[in-house]
Formats: C-alpha cells, sequence, structure tokens
C-alpha cells in the first residue's frame, strides 16, 4: 500500500476522510474486503499522513452489506457526503473501491478527539437533558426488567451471570436471527459493532466503555502478582481495553514464563504479540 495517498482503482480497501479548511482530518471511514484489510488501510493511511492513532477516536466498526453496490466512491457514499457537509468538511477518497460480488464490506470509522468532544457537547444539552444521579441502576437490575436489551460490551464483561432466567444471551447475531428470536423470547444481544442493530426494537440500551488504562493496568498487576505500569499501554487502541483482553495477555504471559522468562519481561513481550509486533531478539521463532 505504498500508493495509499494515491487516488485510484482498488480492490482491497478505500479510505475516505473529511478535511476542514487548514486541511485537517477530522475523520476516517474505511471500507475493506476483511478485517485485516482495513486495518492495514488505516494503518498505512495515518502513517503516510503523519497522523498520530492517539488522536482519533474509533467509534465505528463490523461488517456492512454492500447492497447491490458494485463499488464504493464519493458519489456512491451518500450519506457520509452528508454528514461531512453538516460538518463543514470536504469529503475526499483515495479512489474507488470494486466490490466485485462480495455481499458485505467491513468498516471502520474514527473521528478525531477535538470532534468527537464537539459532538458529545451538542449531545448533552443543559437543564433537563441532563441525566440526573441517583438514577443509574446495576446492569443486572436493567436485564432483570425482562426487556429486549442491547449491550454495547466494550469492556468486555462476562454477561452470561447476568442474563435473567428465560432470556437469551445472543454475541454478534446477525440482525435477522436477532430479530427473529425476539419474537419469540427475551432477548439481550451483546454486541461490539452496535450499528448494525440501529434498527431493532430494543426496550433498553446499555453501553459499557472500555476499561481505561489505568483500569486495564490495575487488573492486570492484580492478576499477575505484580505492579504494572499504565504506560506501558499507551499505544493500545480503545477495543483492546477490556477484560477479554486481560484473560490473553495473562495466558501468553503464564506460556512464557513457563518457557524461562520473567514476569517484567514476558509481560512486555506479551503487549507487542498482542498488538502483532514480533519483538526481534525473540528466540525460537526459526525452528
Amino acid at each position: 500500500m505504498e500508493d495509499i495517498l494515491v487516488p485510484k482503482e482498488r480492490t482491497d480497501a478505500v479510505v475516505f476522510i473529511g478535511v476542514d479548511r487548514r486541511e485537517n482530518v477530522e475523520f476516517i471511514k474505511v471500507y475493506a474486503v476483511s478485517e485485516k484489510a482495513a486495518l492495514e488501510a488505516l494503518e498505512a493511511f495515518m502513517n503516510a499522513r503523519g497522523l498520530h492513532p492517539a488522536d482519533y477516536r474509533l467509534v465505528s466498526r463490523g461488517f456492512e452489506e454492500t447492497a447491490g453496490r458494485r463499488a464504493i466512491t464519493t458519489r456512491t457514499e451518500e450519506r457520509l457526503s452528508a454528514l461531512a457537509s453538516r460538518l463543514g468538511l470536504k469529503l475526499l477518497s483515495n479512489g474507488v473501491l470494486h466490490t466485485g460480488d462480495a455481499e458485505e464490506l467491513y468498516q471502520l470509522t474514527l473521528l478525531s478527539e477535538e470532534l468527537y468532544g464537539r459532538l458529545n457537547e451538542k449531545r448533552s444539552p443543559g437543564g433537563r437533558g441532563k441525566r440526573k444521579r441517583g438514577l443509574a441502576i446495576s446492569i443486572q437490575k436493567a436485564l432483570e426488567l425482562g426487556l429486549p436489551a442491547l449491550v454495547v460490551n466494550f469492556r468486555g464483561i462476562n454477561l452470561e451471570p447476568l442474563i435473567p432466567k428465560g432470556a437469551v444471551l445472543l454475541r454478534e447475531p446477525s440482525p435477522t436471527e436477532a430479530l427473529k428470536v425476539m419474537r419469540e423470547k427475551v432477548v439481550v444481544v451483546e454486541t461490539v459493532w452496535p450499528d448494525r442493530y440501529a434498527g431493532l426494537p430494543f426496550a433498553v440500551r446499555i453501553n459499557l466503555p472500555p476499561l481505561s488504562r489505568e483500569e486495564f493496568a490495575g487488573e492486570l498487576s492484580e492478576r499477575l502478582g505484580f505492579s504494572v505500569d499504565p504506560g506501558l499501554f499507551e499505544d493500545y487502541p480503545e477495543w483492546l481495553l477490556n477484560y477479554r483482553n486481560i484473560d490473553s495477555l495473562v495466558e501468553i504471559v503464564e506460556k512464557l514464563v513457563e518457557g524461562g522468562m520473567d514476569k517484567e519481561t514476558a509481560l512486555e513481550t506479551a503487549v507487542m504479540l498482542n498488538l502483532g509486533f514480533i519483538p526481534s531478539d525473540f528466540e525460537g521463532l526459526e525452528g
């Protein structure tokens, strides 16, 4: 993807951006034939433009139906173009993505932290619009209402013990499957791609944000038995800051320690492996 900034016809991934008058990139949307292709295109684009991942927030990811579209261009993306226009941004892309016979594409959408903050301010009006203190209830109590619920579980907590008797927990079902089961039973849908279920009639919606880096490091400290510096996870994207990924890191550390590595070094190595970086001095990869 050396020519990631050059507009051209593509078959793997296409990148759309919204830029302001100063050419600042305020949002990024990638369409690709797979999650791997989307992540590779995003990384290549950000490197080529000199953008820092920490300046952007992932707001949506997952598969979208192509709805018979044979190509994805700035002209076909009317909703994206309208969004850019409302935000006072110009929509640009690095070409045309030919979808062939694909029935769905993987997408990633990121907003700059500045734009994300501005949008949140607009969604949080003063006065009666503010959430009152003391009205919060536990996740379990909310689910025990016995109503169809959508749980956006970026935190990666185990929902199974919280599901009331008679309810069905579905993890990332297709919208069609969720709606079918919803007609017969009380359904709790667990997802990290909430946009897929925008049209379904959920009475309860619960959003569990990712752990903070401090919370993530604190949980790992308890699991591993030594103090873990939150700075170790400075480059971590938000979608990795969850309890399930803590389990994965602990499992990697335990395997490395069994092989004779000390815990601190094992954790640093586990973090690199978890992020997709193979340390150059890691022994035994060729054997």
